[in-house]
């Protein structure tokens, strides 16, 4: 009875969100991967792989990159889609459509919250990019496949060894399988909401993030906005907040567009319509149509940014700094240490 009333009491979008998670995961992964095998595969490497063809290895020609869209070009079609539909309707394939990344927060969100680790406090932008510079740059120079920590390999694999398949089974023991399975789970389904690892190492959501913040400061797109006039400070958001890119900057809610998922949490929990899924407002004047009857401006939906504030004092500026340097040394310690311990155990 208590699950059902659980069920209940979620939020209709996030019962639209959901529903979408689970059947593109039975769509891309485990038994039925019917996506896939429409290709000839039966996961997301090879020719729907996303995360390899734009990375520069040294040597590498103009040829070897052309090769390398060739060889995976429905992940190089699906990766410009993703990147277009973002520009226009905020992240919809990392809080809707992602299998993997979706099925982390699934399981996360079925566990205690007392077993979970709370990582959206962390600097998630130093982190990320940081992160981004070593994959983009870093491991290619030593020689590091992309496949290195590709958890759209890792799950199903997972589901592969659960269902007792020696393919699944033998690379779970194996030394890049181990280290993947570990950050699966401290970054996926014992991590609070479940998306640290979409945060952090996730380079589709890396890309993904700098196209929306780039598509929310145009008026007649879609993304998450903020009523300021509306917003009471009361934080209800920012809890909610799957990837902690709510902030409240002088008891107002501030978005940051580099982490926002677009996933409607916080439009469902704000009881004063503050924040919203919408374009920008047009402004319009107030207009009488009868007497002693107008029509009101449209309500100010703007795309308020954490890094667009005008005013920033040095002392601020200094921490800015420390964070971007934190984030920068961390992301290098998680890149070193996974790469290190896969290398070790071969």
């Amino acid at each position: 009875m208590r699950i059902l009333n659980n069920i209940k009491a979620i939020p209709f979008v996030q019962k639209y969100r959901y529903a979408v998670i689970l059947i593109s995961s039975l769509s891309f992964l485990g038994p039925l991967a019917f996506l896939p095998q429409l290709v000839g595969n039966d996961d997301l490497c090879g020719v729907l792989c996303m995360r390899r063809f734009y990375l520069y290895f040294p040597g590498m020609t103009f040829e070897d990159f052309f090769t390398h869209i060739n060889v995976a070009f429905i992940g190089v079609i699906a990766f410009a889609l993703i990147l277009l539909t973002t520009f226009f309707y905020g992240r919809l394939w990392c809080s809707f459509l992602c299998p993997v990344g979706g099925l982390a927060e699934l399981g996360s969100r079925m566990l205690n919250d007392r077993w979970k680790i709370e990582f959206r406090s962390l600097p998630q932008v130093q982190i990320r990019y940081g992160y981004f510079a070593v994959y983009l740059v870093l491991m290619p120079l030593l020689g590091i496949s992309a496949c290195t920590l590709c958890n759209f390999i890792t799950i199903p694999r997972l589901i592969e060894a659960l269902q007792g398949e020696y393919r699944g089974m033998v690379y779970i023991i194996s030394s890049v399988g181990l280290v993947n399975l570990g950050l699966l789970f401290i970054l996926g389904f014992f991590a609070s909401k479940g998306r640290a690892y979409c945060q952090f190492l996730c380079p589709i959501g890396a890309a993904d993030g700098l196209v929306n913040r780039l598509g929310a400061k145009f008026n007649f797109t879609h993304h998450i906005r903020v009523e300021k006039e509306r917003c009471t400070g009361c934080n209800v958001c920012a809890r909610a907040c799957m990837c902690g890119a709510i902030k409240m900057v002088d008891r107002v809610a501030v978005v940051d567009q580099l982490s926002c998922m677009s996933c409607h949490d916080c439009v469902d929990v704000c009881d004063w319509n503050a924040i919203e899924w919408t374009p920008a407002s047009r402004h319009k004047e107030p207009k009488r149509i009868k007497k002693h009857v107008q029509i009101f401006p449209d309500p100010n939906w703007q795309s308020i940014n954490v890094h667009d504030k005008p005013k920033i004092n040095i002392a601020s500026k200094k921490i800015s700094r420390l964070r971007l340097i934190n984030g920068l040394i961390f992301s290098f310690f998680i890149s070193f240490i996974a790469v290190t311990s896969v290398m070790a155990m071969v």
